[in-house]
C-alpha cells in the first residue's frame, strides 16, 4: 500500500478514536493508544510519517515526565502510605497482566504463541505504569476545569 494512504489510515483512526474515547467519557489519550496499537496489529506502520512520529512521541513521553516531575513532591512520594500503595499496585498489576498474558500463550492464538514467562512479566511491568496517564489526566482535571 502506498504510505500517502497509510498517512491517512493513521490519522483517520486516531481521530476517530479520540473522539470516541471522548465520547465515552475516557481521555483522548486511550483512543490514540489503542489506535496505535490497532494499527500496528494490522501491519499499517511504514507511512511517511514514521518518523516525524517517532520525534514526536519522544517528545511528548520527554514533557509527560517533565510534568509528572513538576507535580509531584519527592517528600510525598516517601510517605508510607503512598509507598504502600503504589507497591501493591504494582506488584497486583503486574502479576495479573502477566498472569493473563502467559495463560493467553497456551490458547493457540499466533500472537501468543512464544510468549514465556519473562516475557509476559516484562509485558505486566510496563503495563503497570499506564496508570500515570490516567492519573496526569485526573491531575489536569483538578488544575484546569474550565478546559475539560
Amino acid at each position: 500500500m502506498d504510505p500517502i494512504y497509510i498517512d491517512a489510515i493513521w490519522l483517520g483512526v486516531a481521530f476517530v478514536s479520540g473522539i470516541l474515547m471522548k465520547q465515552l467519557g475516557l481521555p483522548t489519550l486511550v483512543g490514540f493508544l489503542l489506535a496505535g496499537f490497532f494499527l500496528n496489529y494490522a501491519d499499517l506502520i511504514e507511512g511517511n510519517l514514521k518518523d516525524v512520529l517517532d520525534v514526536i512521541a519522544d517528545l511528548g513521553i520527554t514533557l509527560l515526565l517533565i510534568t509528572i516531575g513538576l507535580i509531584i513532591k519527592v517528600s510525598n512520594l516517601l510517605k508510607k502510605e503512598v509507598l504502600l500503595t503504589a507497591s501493591s499496585h504494582m506488584i497486583i498489576t503486574v502479576l495479573l497482566f502477566s498472569g493473563v498474558l502467559f495463560l493467553m500463550s497456551f490458547t493457540g492464538l499466533s500472537f501468543f504463541m512464544n510468549m514465556s514467562l519473562e516475557s509476559s512479566l516484562v509485558v505486566g511491568f510496563a503495563l503497570s505504569f499506564s496508570s500515570t496517564v490516567i492519573c496526569h489526566y485526573e491531575d489536569e482535571k483538578e488544575r484546569f476545569p474550565i478546559s475539560r
